[in-house]
C-alpha cells in the first residue's frame, strides 16, 4: 500500500496541460465578515475579546464567536496554574508559539529548548525578550562553559574503534539511548579528552551525567518550555526529567509529525508516554488549526485515519484536529475547496509552476509565498535552478546536504583556529594518507598512551604538504591575494573543488539566453522556498507545491509506507495557508 492510498477524496486533478481546477473569480467576496462589520457598525454586535451581544447574530456568526470561544479554552485550561507539569499536543497551525507567549508572561527567568538550530531561530524570534532559546546540546554546553563541540566527534571515534577495538561502535546511538556500556564509553571519553572536543550527543550527556551525581547543579527556571517533544531521544528525555525537579515544564509536540526516528534514536514514544502514563504530568490538546484551509484539515484526518486502519501509528495520541471557522479562512476556503494533484514529467516542472503561479499571481493581485517541498535535496537543487532559470529572483534553497562524516575540510578548520589541534591533524590524516598508513597512525596514538600529539606522529611530508594549504586558506580568508595563484589552484584540487569548473558554473547565469529570460513583472519577485520534507517542518507558506510525490521518492520500500513516511507526508501537506498543489511524476500510478 503507497502512501496515496491513505489520500482520500480532496483533489482535483489537473493534467500536464495545465488544466485549472479552482475558480480565478477576483470578485469573491467574504459575505459573513461583511455582515459581522455591519452588524458591529450598527451596534447590533460586539465581538470585542470574543464576547458577544445582541439577539441577531446569524448562523454563521454564532459559528464564528463559538470556535472562538472553543480556542480561547483550550489555551486558558493550559494557563491554569498546577502542581503538575503539562503535556500539550499542538497540530500544525494550532497556536503553539502564541501559547508560549501567553505561559511566558510576567516570568523573568524561563528557559525554551528545541533540538533543531533552524527552530531555534524561530523561536528566538518569536520569543524575543521572553525566554532564553537553546538547543539541548547549546544548553549543556553552558553548563560547560570552557568545552569545545565538533559535531561529528562521534564519527571519528567510532573509525578509531573499528581499528584499536576491532569493531564499529555507534557512540550516538549509545548516548541517545543511555545504554549501560561502561567500557565502550571509557574508551570513547579517553579518545574525546585526547583530541579535546565533544560532540553534540556526549556533550548532553555528560550534562546529564553531572546532574546525576550533583543535582545542586540543576538550574531552575520560572518556566521551561520543551518544543517538539515528539522528536526527542531518551537521552533528551532525561535531560528535561532533571529539569523537571526543579522547575515546572511545559512539553509541546504532536507524535503525527515525528520526522526523526531513523537519524536520532528519537521516539514518539516519550510523548505518548507523557501524555497517557506519566502522573506528574496533565495533557492538553490544542486541536483547532487557523493555518490550513479545511480542505487540507479534512485530507490529514484522512490520512491519519486510512494510515491507522492500514496498521500505522499504533499507539497514537487520539486528539482533534479542527479547522477552526473564521471570516477569513472561510473566503479562502470558498476560493480553493479542493487540492490540486497534476501529473508531470520533472523537467516540465518549472514551466508547468511557472504558469500555476502566474494565475494566482491574477487571483491574488498583490505579493504572496511559495514554498517548494521535494523528497530529496538533488530534487531540490534542480528545481530551484529551473526556477531561477525562468526568471524568479528570490528562490532560496538548500545547498548540498553537510557530510556526516568527518572531512578534509573539518580538519583543515580545526587547524586554522589551533595548528597543534589533535583533531584536526587526526582527521586531515585519515583523508591523506592510505588507509594502511592511518591505521598505523591511530594505533601509534594508543601505543603512546594518548600521550604525543597526533602532529608529532604523522609523517613530515604529510604535515608540510597540510602547511602549505593551510597558508593558502588563511590568506584566502584574510582577503590576502596569492602571490603564487598556482597555489590555490592545488589547494582547491586538493579539496576536491575544480576552479574551472566552479567558474564556468559562476558565469553560466550571466551569459545563458535562457537563464537571462526574466519572469513576468508580476510574479519574478515573488518570495519562494524550496527544500525536503524534513526541513519544511516549521515552515508555512501561502501556496505550497509537493513536487516529485510519488511512492518510490517518498517510501524506502514497496508497499507498507512506515509512521516517519507517513508522518512526513502530514508535515508537507498542512504547510498550505491557502492552497495545496501535489505534483506526481509517474503517470502510469494515480
Amino acid at each position: 500500500m503507497g502512501l496515496w492510498r491513505l489520500f482520500a477524496f480532496h483533489l482535483s486533478v489537473s493534467a500536464a496541460q495545465i488544466c485549472f481546477a479552482f475558480p480565478v473569480s477576483n470578485q469573491m467576496q467574504d459575505s459573513a465578515a461583511s455582515a459581522i462589520l455591519q452588524a458591529e457598525s450598527e451596534g447590533v454586535v460586539s465581538t470585542i475579546d470574543g464576547n458577544s451581544t445582541g439577539s441577531q447574530l446569524s448562523d454563521i456568526e454564532q459559528r464564528y464567536l463559538e470556535a472562538q470561544r472553543k480556542r480561547k479554552e483550550c489555551v486558558d485550561a493550559v494557563l491554569v496554574p498546577t502542581d503538575k507539569h503539562k503535556v500539550v499536543v499542538a497540530g500544525p497551525g494550532t497556536g503553539k508559539t502564541y501559547l508560549f507567549r501567553r505561559m511566558l508572561e510576567g516570568k523573568r527567568n524561563s528557559l525554551t529548548l528545541t533540538f533543531v538550530n533552524s527552530l531555534v531561530e524561530d523561536l528566538s524570534l518569536e520569543l524575543c525578550g521572553l525566554s532564553e532559546v537553546r538547543t539541548l546540546h547549546g544548553f549543556a554546553r553552558s553548563l560547560l562553559p570552557k568545552a569545545r563541540i565538533y559535531p561529528k566527534l562521534a564519527a571519528v571515534i567510532e573509525q578509531d574503534s573499528e581499528i584499536l577495538l576491532g569493531r564499529i561502535v555507534d557512540f550516538d546511538a549509545l548516548f541517545n539511548e543511555l545504554v549501560d556500556a561502561k567500557e565502550d564509553i571509557q574508551f570513547y571519553k579517553r579518545r574525546k579528552d585526547y583530541y579535546g572536543h565533544y560532540g553534540f550527543s556526549d556533550m548532553v550527556y555528560a550534562a546529564v551525567r553531572l546532574f546525576e551525581s550533583k543535582p545542586d547543579k540543576i538550574p531552575a527556571y520560572e518556566q521551561v518550555l520543551v518544543d517538539e517533544f515528539q522528536d526527542f531521544n531518551k537521552l533528551e528525555v532525561s535531560m528535561i526529567d532533571h529539569l523537571a525537579s526543579r522547575s515546572p515544564v511545559l512539553l509541546a509536540g504532536d507524535d503525527d509529525q515525528a520526522l526523526y526516528e531513523s537519524l536520532r534514536n528519537a521516539s514518539p514514544e516519550h510523548i505518548r508516554g507523557k501524555h497517557a502514563d506519566d502522573a506528574s504530568y496533565e495533557g492538553f490538546s490544542l486541536p483547532y488549526c487557523s493555518r490550513c484551509p479545511r480542505v487540507v484539515v479534512e485530507a490529514t484526518n484522512d490520512v491519519v485515519r486510512n494510515a491507522m486502519a492500514n496498521g500505522c501509528l499504533k499507539g497514537r495520541i487520539d486528539k482533534p484536529f479542527t479547522y477552526f471557522d473564521c471570516s477569513e479562512k472561510d473566503a479562502i476556503c470558498d476560493r480553493y475547496p479542493s487540492i490540486t494533484h497534476i501529473t508531470c514529467f520533472s523537467s516540465q516542472i518549472p514551466w508547468m509552476v511557472t504558469e500555476k503561479i502566474k494565475e494566482l499571481a491574477r487571483i491574488e493581485q498583490s505579493s504572496f509565498s511559495i514554498l517548494f517541498i521535494c523528497p530529496t535535496r538533488t530534487q531540490c537543487r534542480l528545481l530551484a535552478r529551473g526556477l531561477r532559470d525562468k526568471g524568479f529572483l528570490r528562490v532560496n534553497s538548500p545547498g548540498t546536504a553537510p557530510s556526516r562524516e568527518p572531512t578534509l575540510l573539518d580538519g583543515l578548520r580545526l587547524l586554522l583556529t589551533n595548528k597543534n589541534c589533535n583533531l584536526g591533524w587526526r582527521i586531515v590524516a585519515k583523508e591523506l594518507l592510505s588507509p594502511d598508513e592511518f591505521s598505523a597512525v591511530v594505533k601509534e596514538t594508543d601505543l603512546r598512551n594518548l600521550e604525543e600529539p597526533v602532529v608529532v606522529i604523522v609523517d613530515k611530508a604529510v604535515t608540510s604538504d597540510i602547511r602549505s594549504i593551510l597558508t593558502v586558506l588563511r590568506a584566502v580568508r584574510d582577503g590576502k591575494l596569492l602571490k603564487d595563484p598556482a597555489k590555490l589552484d592545488a589547494a582547491a584540487r586538493r579539496l576536491g573543488i575544480d576552479p574551472i569548473e566552479l567558474a564556468a558554473e559562476s558565469l553560466r547565469p550571466a551569459i545563458d539566453s535562457k537563464t537571462n529570460k526574466q519572469a513576468d513583472h508580476s510574479i519574478r519577485g515573488l518570495p519562494i522556498t524550496v527544500t525536503t520534507v524534513a526541513s519544511s517542518k516549521g515552515l508555512s507558506a501561502d501556496y505550497t507545491f509537493l513536487t516529485h510525490f510519488d511512492d518510490r521518492y517518498l517510501m524506502k520500500e514497496d508497499g507498507q509506507p512506515s509512521d516517519q513516511e507517513v508522518c512526513g507526508f502530514l508535515v508537507a501537506l498542512t504547510r498550505a495557508r491557502k492552497k495545496a498543489f501535489v505534483v506526481t511524476s509517474d503517470a502510469r500510478k494515480r
